[in-house]
């Protein structure tokens, strides 16, 4: 079969990346984010495997045949944006308590295949070549050494995996998901994992954040099966309505650790750091329930495969 002909430069080239990108952007895609999906684009339109980025040693001949039109695409974006690139491209970012420290994990782009481990030892970086790329999910925490990390116990090794799947998941629904709500969600998710980092216990704002988040949720699932919702910072309500449009959500637990006051932020309700961190998890394991439930989001990447820890 003729490999087919995709323009990498001139009049034919702009006219595809200007397409791409007005579609990126109508879908709400940031634009830190877009070289990343133009490349998805690209390679759904024309039914060919595009390498993101890499060296060319060791590429298989049908990704480096492809590795200009990547660095073309790459290249289009850096002319037409510049600086705006320079914003944090990640889905998302998730808190962890490891060794009673808190830590904050970055959800990696994921695209393509991708094996995923959960080992003591830092891997190099991976480039793209024959096979999955390899990721080392304890390096996907900020500021984790390679020293901690060779004293990880084994349940620190399962505390780390098991946020990488919630933070994993429910990253890519928030960001998949076309709401508005959702988006906004996004922001509110970040802003708690923000205030639990924060010096001097800004742990009532941090749940009064992943509150905002859940309500935001709630309410994008119930307008997406067409129903329209009250305005209250009651979850549990919120839940009642969505189960009157056709999802039982049964999730009782999860909206209980979420559920505050707007008192909270200025310390009217006690708030400790495991009582925020436990809000922010919940309000996570929140995105996954609904999809699981039947809320109409859309797939994300659903659950990572992984390896046990070493």
């Amino acid at each position: 079969m003729t490999a087919p002909t995709i323009p990498h430069s001139g009049p034919a080239f702009e006219t595809m990346m200007l397409e791409i990108d007005a579609k990126l952007a109508a879908d709400g895609i940031e634009i830190a984010s877009r070289p990343f999906h133009a490349v998805r684009e690209v390679s759904l339109k024309y039914q060919v495997s595009i390498p993101l980025a890499g060296s060319a040693t060791n590429m298989p001949p049908e990704l480096l045949a492809y590795l200009p039109l990547s660095d073309a695409i790459d290249q289009w974006y850096r002319d037409s944006f510049g600086d705006r690139l320079k914003v944090d491209p990640c889905p998302g970012r998730s808190v962890l308590l490891i060794d009673k420290d808190l830590y904050v994990m970055r959800v990696p782009r994921l695209m393509g295949s991708v094996h995923i481990v959960t080992v003591r030892e830092f891997l190099e970086t991976p480039e793209i070549g024959r096979g999955p790329v390899i990721l080392n999910v304890v390096q996907t925490i900020e500021e984790m050494t390679p020293a901690k990390a060779a004293r990880l116990t084994d349940d620190a090794l399962w505390t780390i995996r098991d946020g990488f799947e919630r933070a994993v998941r429910a990253a890519y629904l928030l960001e998949d998901t076309q709401h508005e709500l959702m988006f906004i969600a996004r922001g509110d998710v970040a802003t708690a994992v923000d205030k639990l980092m924060a010096q001097g216990a800004r742990y009532g704002e941090s749940k009064w954040a992943s509150l905002q988040a859940a309500e935001k949720v709630l309410k994008a699932a119930i307008a997406l099966h067409g129903r329209s919702f009250k305005p209250t910072h009651g979850l549990k309500l919120l839940a009642a309505e969505l189960k009157e449009a056709g999802v039982n959500l049964d999730a009782d637990p999860l909206l209980d650790a979420i559920q505050c006051k707007p008192g909270i932020r200025y310390g009217e309700e006690h708030c400790g750091r495991e009582d925020a961190l436990r809000a922010h998890h919940a309000s996570l394991d929140l995105v996954i329930r609904l999809k699981d439930a039947g809320a109409k989001f859309d797939s994300g990447l659903g659950s990572s495969p992984h390896t046990r820890p070493a």
